[in-house]
Parts: structure tokens; C-alpha cells; sequence
């Protein structure tokens, strides 16, 4: 027998055919590890649209003799009798095949079953193997005692089998058959052999012991192996006229059903506005992923066709709304994907929300579903028609559970598991990368310990996760079924919190997963934006005399939550068409979910394309927040906790302010102002009591909805408890002066005092202040920088990849903390502008770069190293101290489900816990030492003495050494390593007390034995022999005295046992004194107990109540470590430090550069040697006046663009207090910097690429002041050569004459150049470059030179870029001619305005014009 013999395969799948319709990713592979063997695994798939051969068809000749009819009947008798035949055959059933080529039986043994594809792998004895359908084939069973018995081997059979062959041929599909069904029981719980759920036998009993209730679990006694999962293979059809096995790798997709607010891209229904923009996708490697809708897979009739009888019947009646069928589930074993009881409810395909309204009704709540309990029991129990219909209590409360947080992946806790049903295990297997346990519900889990990295993936993918506990224990149970009758026999459970991509706290439970390597959280904060628009009708009448200001038409509330540094921003501000407000924000935040609101007066088109055009360089997940919510209701067993969690009876309405302001003041998240007035927030952070006086509805009406986003995923209480709330001021408004002195609570004054001079202007926003043309350079504090200037200069990302490398960011960040580096970005974004403040900065700068300062700066970076992000592990460890706001009452702490979760893996969680507090006192320790560094310099720097000296010294360095030696002594950091809390003394008095109650009764009863031992008989011998058994605190008995039988004892000595015989007999006694002694430390015990399980609550709440002595320390050690990485240039080869000019109302701004060069490209790899330029704009002498104003041109290529970068770049580095690459370098404050660079469009609103660069340019010209900088490369390209010139032109003389700041204007248009020549405020300059007219090629230079190029070698550029010769040759042809008639133009209007010609002259001029254009027609036609 000639064959192709493989190994012996240890591959398994399971599939589903392949339907007419598309299916996306049908498949699903799944693992398990057998007690006996690791199971083997194999793919599968089989083709039925027409193109696929008969899987193991015979070489029987097809036969055309038989009918159509003949054929089915035929047909139907097989299926009839190979399901008969074939139920027998199981795993490990011995047969023998009957190969018709060779005319022999092969022996072998059945070692998997594809019950979906029916087919079955025959391991032969000689190690080969082969996917089979027995159906189809002539076979026999080979018995124990080795009889074989021919099962089809009379001729009638033969002979139909033949006839079925044939028929599947001509059809070209194989033919119907039976799945075999071993067993109607319902799954058993197993876990797989994942390595993050791995579980064993005795972790499994002991949570059965443990847990001692109903579960969402089926029995099963099915013992049939389940298939494994290593690699993914597919089976083809294989001939059986010769044995070969073929063996070839598809990619395989897992689909399933999610429920999800966002619609598919390739959606047939047309869908909402809002539905099609949550849809949108993130950029692929993004680390956050945008969940797309994944719709149920679909089935064609042929699919449910080829299932067994009871399972076509299943699925027979499953008609959905779209006419499609699910595919059948078998039970008993692993089901794939989209085979499950849930792809069969009608309910969950159609799905409602709690108030019976469709997706598209009016109001529909994609966070609830109306369920039907009476159709699920139904599709489970289809194959059981004689069993009750019942639904145990886990199963009915999991349902419950999923009905109020529909929208989310639940993780259901089960003993020391957190499982995943239905839905949710498809989500968990596609993403989550866990399996299938066996059965026709989907049921997917790990244990307790795996949770962090489980719920990290989920959140990553875009999901939200919702973490479900059991707060109470099977004993409570127990206890709480004999006071109630009637109650269900399931433990309590509770929705403990709820965590999105925006959401994360980053607490214990999360590890460190959610850290990146630099230490931050790398999440950005969680956005919601409130929008109104601002009606035009009003402003229209006033338009001829604005002087033309740009109106805004719309305004924001806005408000940002940084949920791991519990820190909120609030803001609200008008904004124009362009949206660039509104850009500029999500350009400096970069949130990672945004909050938007629903209905059809929520957000706008505008709105939600400016959102679609941000996730373009920054991705994010966008989450709508209807007017009306459904807010889900507390499952506490307490009534008074439940009323304390719920809102509203169930329902809320996020956008309202008023209620807002009343949910604040319920749940009294900051402390209340009066006894009497439950409405005063004087007391309220100093920002939230500006937005409620000044009426700021917009902003308001945000924190509402991030009020009830945070109330629903269980986090509002950790975050709005902090009390850090901030205040959002757009660019080139007035900001508080937080950074001015440094940005430090030790160096500024009363913030408050501050802001309520500027209330105003933050909350009060009007088309005057926001359309102000000139801004008042006394008060104004920063540069503005808008968003459209942060991508064109790349200053935080670059604009490839929108990555940080080789953007400015990139090339000045050295700080060595997160905090630092938030700090430094803060400024980078927010350059200083009044010269004082950047000198003072500067001079820090300075002295940290050379000298003694610079090698103590060098001593404290590895400090600073060591720090950690206070910042964020601050709010951790507020989180973990269970308070709330100061004068609050402690029982609050307790309202939180996490109070009440009973969970397993607390050594675990006490380590993570410890070693966060651990990591803040180092970090903090570390940072203290910073001073010790300065002790013996002398700091001129008035900054940097505050920074680097304690308050003894004249610095603002707090000394925190006592206190963090405190808490150092008080917790015993090594037990805490593995697991244990060992409380120290000093943090809770209660606990004291029980401590000091237990050792004095210890002592009382040491005295009592020696009282005793003097009065008992023998004295020597009770003095020896006097013992106390039972001194375990948990001992049931305590103190037992322990006496041998010949000591003599009192009257009141009660004997409790006895041990041993004769002499040696030990009497047990217990006496009335010893008893009364025992009660009274059992009480302390208790005591102690209870205070022990709170006292590391106890301890990190003392901590944080000295919150703002550790505030102190992480702001001086930002600042220090922001300056120090500024330093990082100072003394470097080719930066110098900038001189900084005051400029009085008299005198004229300037910028003069020496050897100037791109920060970026300078350092960048690959870039080559960089050329520096110089530029002089305006002057820094007062009684020399110089042109402000650059016009640029050069050839295309020519460095005009960098030039233009380099200069803005350097302006802001110079205006933050660092060094900058030049060899000097002078210049005048910039209040902003506007640029019109690059092209680009906004089609989702409806603009053109042109429209863009003239808005853009309008925006800079009417928002520019005298102390701007203006940027403007090649405007006006995106029309016709008259219009742009023309625009060009007029923009140009409006800045020179009208504005009169310092700009640099790039074009190609010459006639431009020509025109300004003369103008004394225009400096013409030009890129220089040489031509070699040989081979007409041009070599850049990258030098400024003086006045203009005379061409812009365009066709240069365009033989560099690979244009074809031939339209190279047409187009420097054309280029010389259009060049000619243009200089003859020239001529002709230059001697017309002298008068120096005469009409005959004109009239030739005129001539030879006509005639060039005539050859040039002539020209063309020829070519």
C-alpha cells in the first residue's frame, strides 16, 4: 500500500460549515486538559457552497440513472440508518475501514468526534490518522474479543450508499447527515487549562465547601474527552481511494454577539448620527481599540440541515427578525461561538431596554434590557420537555444583574472565580484569549488572582467591566434564611465598580498593569462636553460694526477627570465655526473617553466630526449620555445603604443642573458650609463655587454627566472626595496665576483670592471677550498656543504617526518623575510671557547647568528617580483610606459594595496594598533628601533657594523626616511582604486600648497562678508543674489549668478533663476567677479583631489626612525636576541662553537669531549636518527701526518651511526658560503664535481645503496683537494665480500696516515680491541655491540670503519627485514661455506708466505678444 503517512495527530476542533451567506470569523477553538491525556486537536472545515468534493467519497462511478426522487428516498434510508449504527461508536470504539483502492480493513480506534461536522478521526496501527464520516464509508466494529463486525456490508445498503455518493457529487455538496448527541444532561463547571484560570481539584472543592448555594453551574455526567486547543489547522477533503493527510494553517476570527451602542461600519439600517460616529474605529496598533457592533452570526438553512434531529428541531423555530437561524447547540460538549442558548434568544437579538423600547424608538436605553425569563427556560430545557421549567436563584440573579448593566462585560463572582455567561464568555474568549467550558451555555472564567490582567485586556479592547461580588458568606446566608423566610438560596451579590478605558483608578485590585514604563498611568482623562449654540440672528445686525470680530457660534462646558490622580477639570468657553477652542482642547488633554449628549438636541454634526478628526491622531472611545438615564438600583441587604446608592428611584437626568447641585449635596461629597443651609457650598473647592455663582450652566450641566458616569461605575466617592478641582482656561484667555511663581502651593499666594478676581472671565464667556482683538499685555501671563499650532509645529506628537518621537516634546523631556513631566508639558503647552517671570525661571535654569548646583542636580535626578508618581499614588492612598471629606461621618466610608466584597486573595491584595504605601514613603523619603544636596551652596537663584531649601533656610522645602519616620516604624513592611498585617501601635486608639487590655489580662492571670501556687499542696510541685493549655487567641477553650492528679486544689477548681494514668494523670481545671478572666479577653480579643481588620484603613487615613504637607513635597520636587530637565541644554555646544527685552507701548517687538537652528531636525538621525540661519526682525534698539516682517521665497525643497518652524520653536523654548540651539539669540515676549501651514480640509463640516486656509488666516489676523508672531507659508495656492496673489497681497499689507507684528511670509507668487520690494517694512529674503545649466539640476543651500529668488524651480522639484521626461521637457518649455510673456507684460505697463513709448512701439510690443501665443499654439499641436 503506497500512502503519505502522518505522524499520529493530537488535534481536535470544532466548526461549522460554511453558509451561502457570510459569516465573519465563525469559528472558535477551545482547550481543556483531561485527567488521562491532553487531548489532541486538529481544524476542520467543510464547504457546501458548491466547489468542494465529498469528504472521504468513495471511487464509485457516479450513476445517472436514478431519479431526483429515487435519490432522496435513498438518501433519507441511510441518514436513518447510520444514525441507528452509529450511536454506538464513541471515543475509543474500535474499527476497521475498508480502504476500496487497496480491497482491505484497516484496523483503528475512534479518537475524536466533530459532532458538528460529523466527523470522526480514526487513529489506524501504524500512528496515521484521517478525518472521516463513517456515514459515507463501509467499515466495521472491532469488539474486546477482536471479532469484527460488518455493520455495512449487505448489498441494499451498498448500493443506497452509492446512490447518496452520487447525489452529493452532482450537487456538489456532501449529504445531509445526523449529529450524534451521547448526552441531554446539562454542562458541569470546569475550568481550562489557560494559565491565568488555571485551577485545580482542591481549590475547586473548597470553593464548593465555601460557597454552598445554587450556582449558575450544570450538572453533567458526561465523561467524553473534550477537544484541545494548541494550533489552528484545517482538514481538507480527503480522497479515500489513497491515504494521505494534508495539513495547512488558515487565520481564523472568532464573531459573536455583543451587545454594544456602536453600529457596524457595514451596517444595512441607516444609523443615527451618533450611532455612526461611536462607531468609528481606532487607528490600528492604537492602544485602545473601538468596539464595533458584532451582530450574531448567521445561518442558512442548509446549516441546520446537517445537525442531529433534536438540535434542527431547536433551531427549526428560531426565526429571527432578519430571517436568518442560529446555529444548534449541543450539549454535553464544547460549543463554538455563535452556538450557544443565547444565539437563540429572541430577546437578546432584538433587544429592548427596561422599558420595552427598540433600538431607533425615541428614549432607547442601550444600558438595561427587558429579558424574558419564560423564553429562556424554554430554550434551555427544549430537549428536556419533561423536566420542570425552573430557574435556579444564581442563574435568575446573574440575569437580573445583566438587565441593569446590559452595555457591560460582567464578571460574576462564584467562590473564588469570576465567571463570564452567555455574551460575555464570547467576549471573554475573543479577547481575553480564555475558552469554552463544556455545554450549550456559554461559560467562560478564571480565578480571583487573575483578574487585573483579564480586566486589562477587556478595557483595552474598549469594554466596559463590570466587576460583580458576593457580599455576603454562606454562613450569613444561613443566618439570614432563618430571620426570613422565603428569601432566595443564593449569596447576596453587588456591583463593586465598573471600569472603562476612562475610568481606571489604577487601584490594587488593578496592579500595575495599567502603569507604563515611564510610571504614569498612560490613560488619558475621562471628557464630557456640553454644547449650545449661539443663536446668529442677534449678531448679524451689529456685523458692520465690530470692527470685524469673529463671533462665536457656539459654547462648551467642559469637564475632564483624570480618575487616577483624582483630579477634575472644569471650564466653559465660546468657540467660532472652526471649532478651535474646542481643538485646541482635545489637542492638550488627549482623553481617552469622551462624554457627549444624546437625544436629538444633543451634540451636533459639528461637534461629532471635530471628535472624529481628534481620534485621528489621538484615539478614543465615545460614550453617549442621554437627557433621561436609568440609573441601576443597589442589591445591598441593608435598606439604608440602598437609599444611599440609588438616585432618584431609578432614574436620572445627567444633564440637569439643578439635578446635579442636589445629588452633590446628598451624597455630601465636599464638607457641608451649614448646619442650617443644606444648600451652601462655602466651603466647596474654590473653582466648583466660581461655576455655581457665576452661573455657569454649560459646565455645570458636564460635571452632571460625569457626576452619573462616575455614580454608576462606583468611583465618584474616591475621586470628588480629593477635592482637586481645576479650572480650564482657553489659551489666550486670563489664567490664574498657578504657575507663576513656579506652579507650587508653598510659593503662591491664596488661590482662591486669585481666581475670584478672574471669575468672570472664566465663567462668563461673551462674543466681546472672546472676539477681543487686542489683549492687555500687562495682564497677559502665557503665550496662547491653539491646536492648529501645536500639530503644524509638532510640538507634543509628531504628524506621520502622531507618536511623540521627533516632536519638541521629544527633544526636552529629561525629567525623571510623572509629575515632573506632567509639570514640564504644562509649561511647554502655556509658554510664560511677561519677561520678570521667564528671567526668574531662566535664572534656575542657569544655575542647575553649571557650577555646584549642576553636581548636585546631577545627585538629585537619581533621587528624583527613586520618587515614583506621588502624585498618583497619593489618590491611590486616598482611595484605600475609606474617607471621605473632612467632617463627614465615618459610617460613609462603609456605603461602598467594596466594603462588603468577601474576597480570597487578600495577601495578595494587603502586598499590593503595602507596597503602594511603601512606594509613596520612599518616593517621598527620596525627595526629602533633595535639600541635604543644596545644604552647603550658595543658591543665588531666588526659585531654586525656595526649591532646594527647608523653611529654616529661607526655602519652601517642608520637612517631612518625623512624620515619615512615624509611619515607617509603625508598619512592619517585611510581614507585609508576604501577605501579613502586623498593626502597630499609635494610629487607632481603639485598638490601643484592646491591646492594652489583652496583655494586662495576660499579667492578671500570670498572678493568679503565682497567688494559687502559694496556697496549693505540694507548693514545689504546682510551682512546676502549674500550665496553661489553650492560649491561641482563636482557642474555643482558653486557659485551661493544667495540674498533675497530686496537687491538691481548691473548692472553686471545677476539673474539665483529664489526661494520661497512674501518677502521671494531668488533671484540666477551670476556676470562677480564670473564667471570669477569659470572658473579659475574649471581649478585647473581639475588639481587637474588628480594630485590626480596619487599621490599615486606619493608617493610610492618617496619612492622607496630612495630604497637603505630601502636596508640598510633590510640587517642589515637579518643579525641581521640570527645571533640572531644562538645564539638560545649558553649556552644550550651540545653545545659549535667550535675552529676554521688555517692549513698552513705545517700542517695536523684535527677534534676532545668530546660527539658528530646528530643535528637531537638528538632532534627528539620519538628517545630516543641519544648516543654521539667521534672521533679524524689528530691532532691539529703540531708535532703529526695522522691518517686522519677513517675505520669504526660494525654490520648492528649499528649507523655507523649516525656517519658518525653527523660528516659532525657538520663541517658545526662549518664553519657558530654556536654552535654545542658536548662538545667541534676543527677542521680545510673544503673546501667541498664529501659523497657516500645510494643507488640509474638514470635510465632515463641510469645508474645503481652501476654506480652511483662509479661516485659519482669518483667525490669525483678527486674534493677532502687535505682540504676535504671524507664520504664513505659500497663502492663497489653493485658488486660481489672480485670487491668491490678490489675498496674498491684501493679507500681507493688513499685517504690515494695520498689525504690525513680527510675521514670516513664505510664497511663490513673484508679482508679490515685486510689489513689497520698496516697502521699508518688508524684508525680502530668499533660500538660497545654484543652478548648473548643463543638466538644468538645482543644489539647495538652505541659507537666508537677502531680497528675492527669481524662481521657484518647480519643475526642478518635480524631476526629483520622478515625473516622466516627457512632461518634464513639456513643462520647463511651457514653464520659459509663461515666464517671457510675463516679463514682456511686465514691460509694456512699466513703459506705459513712464510715458517713454510711442503708439507705434505698443502696437509691435503688442504684435509679438500675439505672435508668441500663436507659436505656442502651434507648438501644441505639433507635440
Amino acid at each position: 500500500m503506497s500512502a503519505k503517512v502522518s505522524k499520529k495527530s493530537k488535534q481536535n476542533a470544532l466548526g461549522a460549515p460554511k453558509t451561502k451567506q457570510k459569516q465573519m470569523g465563525l469559528f472558535s477553538f477551545f482547550k481543556k486538559k483531561t485527567p488521562t491525556e491532553t487531548v489532541a486537536k486538529a481544524t476542520g472545515t467543510a464547504k457546501t457552497n458548491g466547489s468542494s468534493k465529498d469528504d472521504g467519497g468513495s471511487s464509485a462511478k457516479k450513476s445517472n440513472s436514478a431519479s431526483s426522487q429515487q435519490q432522496r428516498s435513498v438518501s433519507s434510508t441511510v441518514v436513518r440508518n447510520s444514525d441507528r449504527m452509529l450511536r454506538g461508536i464513541k471515543v475509543n470504539s474500535k474499527i476497521a475501514v475498508f480502504w476500496p483502492d487497496d480491497g482491505k480493513y484497516y484496523p483503528g480506534k475512534v479518537t475524536q468526534i466533530d459532532a458538528l461536522k460529523q466527523k470522526w478521526q480514526v487513529t489506524y496501527d501504524d500512528d496515521s490518522n484521517e478525518w472521516i464520516d463513517l456515514r459515507r464509508e463501509k467499515f466495521r466494529l472491532i469488539d474486546n474479543d477482536d471479532e469484527e463486525e460488518d455493520l455495512c456490508d449487505t448489498s441494499d445498503e451498498m448500493e443506497e450508499d452509492k446512490v447518496v455518493k452520487q447525489t452529493s457529487q452532482q450537487k456538489g455538496r456532501p449529504a445531509k447527515r445526523p449529529r450524534i448527541s451521547d448526552s441531554d444532561d446539562e454542562e458541569e463547571f470546569e475550568m481550562d487549562d489557560n494559565p491565568e484560570a488555571a485551577v485545580d481539584e482542591e481549590e475547586l472543592e473548597d470553593m464548593e465547601e465555601e460557597e454552598e448555594e445554587e450556582e449558575l453551574v450544570y450538572d453533567d455526567d458526561d465523561d467524553e474527552e473534550e477537544p484541545a486547543v494548541a494550533k489552528k489547522r484545517k482538514t481538507p477533503a480527503k480522497n479515500r481511494n489513497s491515504r494521505t493527510t494534508d495539513k495547512t494553517t488558515p487565520k481564523v476570527s472568532v464573531s459573536m454577539y455583543q451587545p454594544c451602542t456602536a453600529t457596524p461600519p457595514n451596517n444595512t439600517t441607516a444609523p443615527t448620527s451618533l450611532e455612526s460616529f461611536s462607531a468609528f474605529n481606532s487607528k490600528p496598533g492604537s492602544q485602545v481599540n473601538t468596539p464595533t457592533r458584532i451582530t450574531p452570526p448567521s445561518f442558512s438553512k442548509a446549516t441546520s440541515s446537517s445537525a442531529p434531529k433534536e438540535s434542527a428541531k431547536l433551531s427549526a423555530d428560531e426565526d429571527m427578525a432578519n430571517g436568518e437561524k442560529a446555529l444548534p447547540f449541543i450539549e454535553s460538549v464544547v460549543n463554538p461561538a455563535g452556538a450557544h442558548v443565547h444565539n437563540h434568544l429572541k430577546f437578546l437579538r432584538n433587544p429592548k431596554d427596561a422599558q420595552g423600547r427598540s433600538k431607533g424608538d425615541p428614549g432607547y436605553n442601550a444600558r438595561t434590557l427587558r429579558w424574558d425569563r419564560n423564553e429562556f427556560l424554554e430554550c434551555v430545557n427544549r430537549n428536556k420537555p419533561k423536566q420542570p421549567k425552573k430557574m435556579s436563584p444564581g442563574v435568575e440573579q446573574w440575569w437580573k444583574t445583566k438587565a441593569q448593566y446590559f452595555d457591560t462585560v460582567l464578571l460574576f463572582k462564584t467562590g473564588k472565580f469570576y465567571e463570564m455567561f452567555h455574551m460575555d464568555a464570547d467576549i471573554g474568549v475573543q479577547h481575553a484569549g480564555l475558552s469554552y467550558m463544556k455545554g450549550h451555555v456559554a461559560h467562560a472564567g478564571f480565578p480571583e488572582v487573575s483578574y487585573a490582567t483579564m480586566a486589562d485586556k477587556l478595557v483595552r479592547a474598549g469594554y466596559k467591566v463590570a466587576r460583580c461580588e458576593q457580599t455576603e458568606t454562606p454562613d450569613a446566608l444561613k443566618e439570614r434564611k432563618k430571620k426570613q423566610k422565603g428569601i432566595p438560596n443564593v449569596v447576596n451579590r453587588e456591583v463593586c465598580s465598573i471600569m472603562t478605558v476612562g475610568t481606571r483608578t489604577c487601584c490594587y485590585l488593578d496592579g500595575d498593569l495599567s502603569i507604563n514604563a515611564s510610571g504614569e498611568a498612560g490613560i488619558g482623562p475621562l471628557l464630557a462636553i456640553k454644547e449650545k449654540k449661539i443663536e446668529q440672528s442677534t449678531q448679524e445686525d451689529d456685523s458692520d460694526q465690530d470692527g470685524g470680530v469673529i463671533h462665536p457660534v457656539c459654547e462648551y462646558g467642559i469637564v475632564a477627570v483624570d480618575a487616577s490622580r483624582a483630579e477634575i477639570t472644569m471650564g466653559q468657553f465660546a468657540d467660532d465655526a472652526m471649532r478651535t477652542r474646542l481643538h485646541t482642547l482635545l489637542s492638550t488633554l488627549a482623553p481617552s473617553e469622551v462624554l457627549v449628549e444624546g437625544s436629538d438636541h444633543g451634540s451636533s454634526k459639528e461637534l461629532l466630526s471635530v471628535l472624529k478628526t481628534a481620534r485621528e491622531s489621538s484615539p478614543f472611545l465615545i460614550e453617549t449620555v442621554e437627557q433621561n438615564e436609568a440609573f441601576p438600583k443597589s442589591t445591598a441587604l441593608d435598606p439604608s445603604i440602598r437609599r444611599k446608592l440609588d438616585r432618584n428611584n431609578g432614574k436620572a437626568q445627567p444633564w440637569n443642573v439643578e439635578e446635579t447641585m442636589a445629588e452633590l449635596h446628598r451624597r455630601q461629597y465636599f464638607p457641608r458650609g451649614s448646619k442650617q443651609n443644606h444648600t451652601s457650598t462655602s466651603r466647596w473647592p474654590s473653582v466648583l463655587q466660581m461655576a455655581v455663582e457665576g452661573n455657569a450652566e454649560l459646565a455645570l450641566s458636564s460635571l452632571g454627566a460625569v457626576l452619573f458616569y462616575l455614580q454608576r461605575n462606583l468611583i465618584d466617592e474616591e475621586i470628588l472626595s480629593m477635592g482637586l478641582i481645576k479650572a480650564y482656561i482657553p489659551a489666550e484667555a486670563p489664567e490664574d496665576e498657578d504657575d507663576k511663581n513656579g506652579g507650587t502651593a508653598a510659593n503662591s499666594p491664596d488661590k482662591a483670592a486669585q481666581r475670584q478676581t478672574q471669575g468672570d472671565a472664566i465663567w462668563k464667556p461673551t462674543a466681546s471677550q472672546d472676539g477681543q482683538g487686542m489683549s492687555d499685555e500687562e495682564t497677559t501671563s502665557h503665550m496662547a498656543i491653539d491646536g492648529n499650532t501645536l500639530c503644524q509645529l509638532e510640538i507634543l506628537t509628531n504628524s506621520i504617526d502622531h507618536k511623540e518621537a521627533g516632536s519638541l516634546w521629544s527633544k526636552i523631556n529629561f525629567t525623571k518623575t510623572p509629575h515632573g513631566t506632567r509639570l514640564l508639558k504644562a509649561w511647554v503647552l502655556r509658554p510664560l510671557f511677561q519677561k520678570a517671570e521667564i528671567d526668574r525661571r531662566a535664572d534656575a535654569v542657569e544655575e542647575l547647568g553649571s557650577g555646584d548646583a549642576a553636581m548636585a542636580m546631577d545627585e538629585a535626578k537619581a533621587l528624583l528617580s527613586k520618587c515614583g508618581d506621588i502624585e498618583r499614588l497619593l489618590a491611590r492612598i486616598h482611595a484605600m483610606s475609606g474617607t471621605k471629606c473632612p467632617g463627614s461621618d465615618e459610617s460613609e466610608g462603609m456605603i461602598h459594595p467594596s466594603s462588603r466584597a468577601v474576597l480570597y486573595e487578600t495577601k495578595t491584595y494587603t502586598k499590593r496594598k503595602v507596597g503602594d504605601f511603601k512606594k509613596v514613603l520612599t518616593g517621598l523619603r527620596s525627595a526629602s533628601k533633595i535639600p541635604e544636596l543644596f545644604a552647603d551652596i550658595d543658591v543665588s537663584s531666588p526659585l531654586l533657594r525656595k526649591l532646594v531649601k527647608t523653611p529654616n533656610d529661607g526655602g519652601c522645602f517642608p520637612d517631612v523626616g518625623e512624620e515619615l519616620d512615624f509611619f515607617f516604624e509603625t508598619v512592619d513592611f517585611a510581614a507585609a511582604e508576604k501577605g501579613e498585617w502586623e498593626p502597630g501601635r499609635g494610629i487607632d486608639e481603639l485598638f490601643d486600648e484592646a491591646c492594652d487590655a489583652i496583655d494586662q489580662i495576660h499579667r492578671e492571670l500570670e498572678q493568679y497562678k503565682d497567688e494559687m501556687c502559694a496556697v496549693l499542696t505540694p507548693k514545689s510541685l504546682a510551682r512546676s508543674s502549674w500550665k496553661y493549655s489553650g492560649l491561641d487567641l482563636d482557642s474555643k477553650d482558653k486557659y485551661i489549668i493544667e495540674l498533675p492528679i497530686g496537687v491538691t486544689v481548691p473548692t472553686d477548681f471545677r476539673m474539665v478533663g483529664k489526661r494520661g494514668k497512674g501518677q502521671k494523670q494531668i488533671c484540666k481545671y477551670q476556676s470562677s476567677v480564670v473564667q471570669e478572666l477569659v470572658v473579659s479577653l475574649e471581649q478585647a480579643i473581639e475588639a481587637h479583631k474588628e480594630r485590626k481588620a480596619q487599621h490599615m484603613q486606619h493608617v493610610f487615613a492618617r496619612f492622607d489626612a496630612k495630604r497637603n504637607l505630601w502636596e508640598q513635597v510633590k510640587h517642589v520636587s515637579a518643579m525641581l525636576d521640570a527645571l533640572g530637565s531644562l538645564a539638560h541644554f545649558c553649556g552644550r555646544p550651540g545653545y545659549c541662553r535667550p535675552q529676554i527685552l521688555e517692549c513698552p507701548p513705545d517700542a517695536t517687538p523684535c527677534i534676532e537669531i545668530v546660527q539658528g537652528r530646528h530643535p528637531c531636525v537638528e538632532s534627528t538621525p539620519g538628517s545630516g549636518e543641519f544648516i543654521p540661519n539667521d534672521l533679524s526682525l524689528g530691532s532691539s534698539e529703540r531708535d532703529v527701526q526695522a522691518p517686522l516682517s519677513l517675505l520669504l521665497s526660494g525654490p520648492n525643497m528649499g528649507g523655507k518651511s523649516t525656517l519658518l518652524r525653527q523660528t516659532c520653536l525657538i520663541s517658545i523654548l526662549a518664553q519657558i526658560g530654556g536654552y535654545v540651539p542658536a548662538e545667541a539669540c534676543t527677542l521680545t515676549p510673544v503673546d501667541r503664535i498664529m501659523t497657516r501651514l500645510g494643507a488640509s480640509d474638514r470635510i465632515l463640516l463641510g469645508y474645503s481645503t481652501f476654506f480652511c486656509e483662509l479661516f485659519e488666516t482669518a483667525s490669525a489676523l483678527r486674534s493677532a496683537t502687535r505682540r504676535s508672531l504671524i507664520i504664513f507659508d505659500e497663502l492663497g495656492r489653493g485658488t486660481n494665480t489672480w485670487d491668491g496673489t490678490a489675498i496674498a497681497s491684501a493679507c500681507l499689507s493688513y499685517i504690515v500696516d494695520t498689525l504690525k507684528c513680527l510675521s514670516l511670509f513664505a510664497t511663490h507668487y513673484h508679482s508679490l515680491l515685486d510689489d513689497k520690494k520698496s516697502d521699508p517694512n518688508v524684508r525680502l529674503g530668499h533660500m538660497e541655491n545654484s543652478v548648473n545649466k548643463a543638466d538644468d539640476t538645482v543644489t539647495f543651500h538652505y541659507t537666508l540670503g537677502n531680497g528675492a529668488c527669481p524662481k521657484s524651480f518647480g519643475v526642478s522639484c518635480a524631476r526629483i519627485a520622478g515625473l516622466p521626461d516627457e512632461v518634464l521637457k513639456r513643462a520647463q518649455a511651457l514653464s520659459s514661455q509663461f515666464e517671457t510673456e510675463a516679463s514682456q507684460q511686465q514691460n509694456v505697463i512699466k513703459m506705459i506708466n513712464e510715458g517713454s513709448c510711442k503708439l507705434t512701439e505698443l502696437e509691435e510690443l503688442w504684435d509679438s505678444l500675439q505672435g508668441n501665443s500663436m507659436d505656442t499654439d502651434t507648438a501644441d499641436a505639433s507635440d
